[in-house]
Parts: structure tokens; C-alpha cells; sequence
């Protein structure tokens, strides 16, 4: 006799709405999905703003109001956000390259232990 039971006909699987995997993400400021909104009182500031723009590849639009205040906040967090993307990393020597301490032996020889 088998162990396993036949108990009817078996259940059929669930049809799933969403895919397993999720590719919502989140928009980007500076996108062209998502251009950073400036306001600036004059024209001269708008050709300055508009070529920090084009300089850094980011999308935006600049509207020119004398009557408001200066917005430019979503400028203020893309520079904040490229300073800290553009970070550097100091190259470690490889195993078999020389020692950088300067003592003419291998990495793995000398400060690599």
C-alpha cells in the first residue's frame, strides 16, 4: 500500500495577478519623468540656471515670476546628491604587485599578512 493518500481530484493552482517580480521604482529628480521645478525672478538667472542643467545632463523647468521669491530647492538637492555620487576609491595593490610601504618586496610579503 503507497503511503500517499489520492483524495479526489487536486486543487488547481491560483491564478496570480502580479508578476513575481516588482519593477516599480521610484522616479528620479531630473529626470524627464521628473524635471526639477524652478522659479527665478529674472531672465539672465534662468540662461545661467538652465546651463548648470545642461552641463550636468539633468531635466528641469524653469519658470520666470518677478512677482515670486526665488525657488530653487530641487537644484539645491541635485547638487547635494552629485557631491556625494562622485565618490573615489584608493586602489589596493594586488597580491604580487609591489608594496606600496616602499619596501621593494611583494604586497603578499610584506604588508598584505
Amino acid at each position: 500500500m503507497s503511503k500517499f493518500f489520492y483524495k479526489g481530484t487536486p486543487m488547481k493552482k491560483p491564478a496570480h495577478s502580479s508578476p513575481g517580480f516588482e519593477t516599480n521604482k521610484t522616479v528620479r529628480l531630473g529626470t524627464d519623468k521628473a524635471p526639477a521645478q524652478l522659479s527665478v525672478q529674472t531672465e539672465e538667472r534662468k540662461q545661467e540656471l538652465i546651463g548648470v542643467f545642461e552641463e550636468n545632463g539633468w531635466a528641469s523647468i524653469i519658470t520666470v515670476d518677478a512677482t515670486q521669491e526665488e525657488n530653487v530647492r530641487d537644484l539645491d538637492i541635485l547638487m547635494a546628491r552629485k557631491e556625494t555620487a562622485s565618490a573615489t576609491t584608493t586602489k589596493q595593490a594586488n597580491r604580487n604587485d609591489p608594496c606600496p610601504c616602499g619596501s621593494g618586496k611583494k604586497y603578499k610579503k610584506c604588508c598584505g599578512q
